[in-house]
Order: structure tokens, then C-alpha cells, then sequence
């Protein structure tokens, strides 16, 4: 499995492929020496497969892996690899002299230091990619594509990461997902390459199927999910696959683990379900299902952490009750009529008189289906003033109508 770099005029030093990339944080810098075990954990790494058991020479990566940044710097010696290690999580300038003389004459662990150096600020200059391959190439390209995007050079990051896919496709299906990740993640800041973003998210997410690597691949489809679901303007087709990608992201996403991503899942899947139209008798159990995500995200959305997806939440979750077929539906109006009137005890009438407006007419929708006329009619009223008062003439025609309605059940 040991690699010949005819580029690299040096004796080997480390096994390969390293696992660099392959982890967030420092764990995706560690280097791991020989040892019993280690030949066949560094290919089954850059295949996704994560041991139950570590060799007892990858201790500081496993270390690492559950955040015991201490008690891998403990288990550090004086070797080569020790001393980049060392660099990597206590970075300092004595430890960077100390790591640059280790690595002295061999490129794939100068490429490490010069990329430690350049993450922890202790040295301008990212690592040079020539005389590279595979996972140290990936290395020095992708830090210089990240230096590019702090210079706002969109272009030349893109270009860069680029570049380092085919030398991540050689390493292995992890480090391949991981660049298309970062690929796919600089085109959808364009709107142009929305769509080509969401096709590198979506063979990211394939790359890692079958491996231990789910719950990366979930984060993937998230993402391809926000993209396609960003393109939908309305169309079904992209509503869909959205659905189909927030569903699949929330088989690997927990609660306790991701509760970001599994809280965003949730309320993309209600809100992206509740946007396509409803003509089949199918899609009354799709509304169940959007009403059960919503509650799932304000598990975790509180309107003192996350004001803006806790109020959508709300909102959306008062809307799906209104329609929502049920033996209970007087129940579900109420709670609608409560949950509107959470979201107005944490919005601001003067900051925002027309979403005020909103939620104060969707309020007297409920309240009118539960036959509260006069409150109704008191809402309606009070909504309608706000939007007056903004010169929305299409909101006051409507809510005139619903007004004129209340009038005739009286």
C-alpha cells in the first residue's frame, strides 16, 4: 500500500494515503506513523471505513476524533511525525521552527507544516502543490483556494478546487466527497452555478454511500436540498428533489448530534412540502408530514437562538393546521390561533408593520373557521390599518372581502 513519489527525491516518511482531509479540524492535518494495523486503517479510512478499534499507533488521531486535544498532545514523543503532529495542535512559533526542521528535505510533510502554519497565523504563505499527489496535493491546493476566497478571488478558488479533484478522486471516495463539497459550496454562491452546485453536492453524497462517513453525506443532501429548493421558484420538479434530499439528510442527522442541521431539515422539508400545490388526495399525507417536521425543528428553534427560523417555524406550523384534515380540527385552529400569536409577541409592529400585518390577517383567518367572528373582525381591522398605511392596496381589497364575508355570517 506504500506509495513511490517519483516526484519526491526523499525516502518515505509516511505511509500512504495519510488521512489529511479527511476530518474536520486538526484531525484533517494529522499524520499517522507506522505501526501494527496502520497499512490497513489508512486504506480503509480513504475508503470510509471508520475502525471500531484504533491501532495503538493512531492514538492521537483517535484522540483528536473525540476531542481530547490534551490527551493527544500527551501521547506526542520527539519523532518527525510527532513534531508536524505537535505543530498541528499547539501551534506556536517554537513548535513551527521545531516542525520545520523534522520535515526538512521531504515535500509531503513540508506541504503539512506550511499548511498548519498558514490555518493557526503564524506564516502568510500557504504550501506549494508542486512535486505533489493525491491527499498532499488536495492539501496545498485547497489552502490556497481558501486563501483566494480571503482575498475575494471567487474565480481563482474555484479554479483551484478544481484542480484538486482529480488528485482527491485518485486518494479515495471520502476525500473525493469532501472536495466536491468545497467545490460545489463556491458555486452556489453564484446564482448561475446553483445547479452545478447541487449536482457536486449530490455525487458527494454518493461518493459516501455505504461508508461510515452518514452523517457527512447527510450534511451533503442538506445542502443539495437548500440549493434545489432555492432554483424551485415554484416548479414541482425541484420541490421534489428537495424533499427527497431533506428526507434523506434526516436519516442520518440526531437531534442531540446535529441539532442545526437536523432542526434546518426539518423546517425546509414543512415549509418545501407546504409551497407545492395540493390536488391529490397523496398530498393531505404530505401535510401531516410537513406539520410533523415543523414541530420537530422548534424542538430545537427557540425565538431567543434562532428568532428568524423559530418565528417561520411558528408561522408555517399555524398555516398547515388551518388545513390540516382531522377529526380534531377545532384543536388545530386553536393552536394555530396560539402559535400566531406567539410570533406576534416577538415581532416588532413598528419595525415591521407589513409582516405584523401578516400575521395578524392569517390570525383572523383562524379565528373566523373557529367562528370567532368579532375577534376575527378585530384582527382583520387592525391588519388592514397597517397595510393602509403602506400603500398595499392588493392586501386591503382582500382582507375587505374577508371582512364583507364576517358581515354575511352575521
Amino acid at each position: 500500500m506504500t506509495a513511490t513519489d517519483t516526484a519526491a527525491p526523499t525516502a518515505r516518511t509516511v505511509d500512504r494515503p495519510q488521512p489529511i482531509g479527511l476530518f474536520d479540524g486538526p484531525a484533517g492535518l494529522l499524520l499517522v506513523g507506522d505501526g501494527d494495523g496502520v497499512d490497513d486503517l489508512l486504506s480503509g479510512l480513504a475508503a470510509g471505513v471508520v475502525p471500531d478499534r484504533w491501532p495503538a499507533a493512531t492514538a492521537v488521531l483517535a484522540a483528536v476524533l473525540v476531542n481530547d486535544v490534551p490527551g493527544a498532545v500527551a501521547l506526542l514523543g520527539d519523532g518527525t511525525i510527532d513534531s508536524v503532529n505537535r505543530l498541528v495542535l499547539a501551534p506556536n512559533a517554537a513548535h513551527l521552527a521545531t516542525a520545520r526542521r523534522a520535515a526538512a528535505g521531504d515535500p509531503r510533510l513540508g506541504c503539512v507544516v506550511d499548511a498548519a502554519a498558514y490555518s493557526s497565523g503564524l506564516s502568510d504563505e500557504p504550501p506549494d502543490p508542486a512535486g505533489l499527489d493525491h491527499e498532499f496535493s488536495v492539501l496545498a491546493l485547497t489552502v490556497r483556494a481558501a486563501r483566494a476566497l480571503e482575498f475575494t478571488d471567487g474565480r481563482r478558488a474555484q479554479l483551484l478546487l478544481q484542480e484538486a479533484v482529480a488528485p482527491a478522486a485518485a486518494t479515495g471516495p471520502v476525500l473525493h466527497a469532501r472536495v466536491l463539497a468545497m467545490l460545489a459550496e463556491q458555486e452556489g454562491r453564484s446564482s448561475a452555478r446553483m445547479a452545478q452546485a447541487a449536482t457536486h453536492y449530490g455525487e458527494a453524497a454518493s461518493l459516501l454511500e455505504g461508508t461510515d462517513f452518514a452523517r457527512l453525506a447527510a450534511h451533503f443532501q442538506l445542502e443539495r436540498g437548500v440549493l434545489l429548493h432555492q432554483l424551485a421558484d415554484g416548479a414541482r420538479h425541484h420541490l421534489v428533489e428537495a424533499v427527497r434530499c431533506y428526507q434523506s439528510a434526516l436519516l442520518a442527522l440526531d437531534r442531540d448530534e446535529d441539532p442545526d442541521s437536523f432542526a434546518l431539515a426539518n423546517m425546509n422539508l414543512g415549509i418545501a412540502i407546504l409551497a407545492m400545490p395540493m390536488s391529490q388526495a397523496s398530498d393531505q399525507v404530505r401535510l401531516g408530514v410537513a406539520v410533523q417536521s415543523l414541530r420537530a425543528a422548534l424542538e430545537v428553534y427557540r425565538p431567543d437562538h434562532h428568532p428568524w427560523e423559530w418565528s417561520s417555524c411558528q408561522m408555517n406550523l399555524a398555516n398547515a393546521l388551518q388545513y390540516l384534515p382531522s377529526t380534531h380540527q377545532e384543536d388545530n385552529l386553536r393552536e394555530a390561533v396560539d402559535l400566531y400569536e406567539g410570533v406576534l409577541g416577538h415581532r416588532s409592529r413598528a419595525a415591521d408593520p407589513e409582516g405584523y400585518a401578516r400575521v395578524l390577517a392569517n390570525q383572523a383567518n383562524a379565528l373566523a373557521h373557529l367562528g370567532a367572528l368579532d375577534d376575527a373582525g378585530t384582527r382583520y381591522r387592525e391588519a388592514r390599518a397597517l397595510f393602509a398605511e403602506r400603500g398595499d392596496g392588493d392586501a386591503v381589497d382582500v382582507i375587505d372581502r374577508q371582512l364583507a364575508e364576517i358581515d354575511g355570517l352575521r
